[in-house]
């Protein structure tokens, strides 16, 4: 009695330990309105609760970071879930994978865990053909077969040439989508972008999107070998402490184009002649909103990558990377690969350029100082104590003798006759 009693009670556990049973689980995604993810779900013991979990991106291998959401359900032994981003509030980028998956927990503790599923968020509006090689996929809906095989060549050449500077190659997949015109590309932006915006990286992500009219070889060569650089840099640097700095992400970006910037390098010799060139520590972070500025600093980092290159060799790259993928400042790296400050790499740089011009010589600054930027003002004399009033001894050197006596005088004057005022006011009247 005692083991049939045991073989009961062994048979109703596991019968109360199996998992709920998955009759739906699918995803629709809806271009610039939403992402709609819906479960349905039975289970012998009530379902008390149901956790929707996602990540962004697909890499090989890698365990993603879920994040937790709150979906939609009501509690019970059947259950329907489900959950909705909304991507004209929630922004996602064009071509992002989303990874998912369900966890129910039964009243008895049963947990069941759906394997990972992924929907694609694509911009349907358009008819995109595709090519794919070496990890790069290219998405276009304008022009032939052959253009398609010019963007993918442009990006092939383009990731040939960072791997080389790199010393290694990248593994995760890279995506290209190319708009015709900036008009079709705005939908694919996220809200409030600036109008001048011909391209942006998704680094993180693997993604880029961009604006090409078909055949416009010059654009090609520009806009997919600078984007794909961020992409590659980003797999190469990435860490947990710190990214690269933005003179270098960028300055390699400019250098890596098919195309060169029309104009690049006379902007930087004239900046240098009207001492207008920004310290390049003062580009590690961030560049500079002002357009002229911003310009300016994207041709200053393309042609202190190129110094750096021709000066001390393509393997400065490769380590300076590698010193990036530590963690570390470019102050560090720097000083680590070309045994010199940051500070020194700048006046070093800015010797190979003309002359600043003006009235006098140039001031002498330490080998360590970057030079003036053209954000610092002019230097002001020293005020006064008091602003209101002049300096009592310069007053008294510019003020002839014959000035002061001839004030004296006057306020004897003034005082005597006050006094003889104030006494004939006084005398009895008859």
């Amino acid at each position: 009695m005692l083991g049939c009693l045991l073989v009961l009670g062994f048979q109703a556990t596991a019968q109360a330990a199996e998992p709920a049973k998955i009759s739906r689980n699918e995803a629709t995604s809806s271009f610039g309105q939403d992402v709609v993810f819906e479960l349905e779900a039975e289970s012998s013991s009530p379902i008390r609760e149901v956790a929707f979990l996602y990540a962004f991106g697909v890499q090989p291998g890698d365990v993603p970071a879920y994040t937790e959401a709150e979906a939609t359900w009501q509690p019970g032994t059947s259950i329907k879930a489900s959950f909705t981003r909304d991507t004209s509030v929630e922004f996602l980028p064009v071509g992002v994978t989303v990874r998912y998956k369900w966890q129910l927990i039964a009243e008895d503790g049963t947990i069941t865990e759906t394997p990972e599923q992924s929907v694609l968020y694509q911009d349907t509006r358009f008819n995109w053909q595709e090519k794919s090689e070496r990890g790069i996929t290219v998405r276009w809906y304008d022009g032939d077969a052959q253009w398609g095989q010019d963007l993918l060549d442009s990006a092939l050449g383009g990731l040939d040439r960072l791997e080389q500077r790199i010393g290694g190659s990248v593994d995760d997949p890279m995506t290209i989508s190319i708009y015709s015109n900036t008009r079709d590309m705005r939908g694919a932006l996220p809200p409030n972008s600036a109008d001048w915006i011909g391209g942006q990286a998704r680094p993180d992500l693997g993604l880029i999107i961009g604006s090409i009219e078909a055949g416009d070889q010059a654009e090609l060569g520009r806009l997919v070998p600078h984007e794909l650089s961020h992409l590659v840099l980003h797999q190469a640097t990435d860490n947990n402490y710190g990214g690269m700095p933005v003179w270098f992400d960028e300055g390699l970006a400019v250098a890596n184009q098919d195309s060169p910037d029309a104009g690049f390098k006379q902007m930087v010799e004239r900046a240098a002649k009207n001492g207008e060139l920004i310290p390049l520590r003062a580009l590690a972070s961030n560049f500079p909103s002002d357009p002229e500025k911003a310009l300016l600093s994207y041709a200053q980092s393309e042609s202190v990558v190129r110094y750096i290159e021709s000066t001390y060799g393509i393997e400065s790259i490769t380590k300076l990377v590698a010193q990036f993928k530590s963690g570390v400042t470019d102050d560090v790296a720097v000083q680590t690969v070309l045994n010199r400050s940051l500070d020194t790499l700048d006046s070093e740089w800015r010797a190979t350029l003309p002359a600043a011009q003006g009235s006098g010589p140039a001031q002498s600054l330490p080998d360590d100082t970057a030079p003036a930027d053209r954000f610092s003002e002019q230097p002001r004399s020293s005020a006064p104590s008091n602003p209101g009033q002049p300096n009592a001894q310069a007053a008294n050197q510019a003020v002839p003798l014959w000035i002061w006596l001839a004030g004296i005088g006057g306020l004897v004057l003034i005082v005597s006759g006050t006094i003889w005022i104030i006494r004939s006011s006084r005398q009895p009247r008859y």
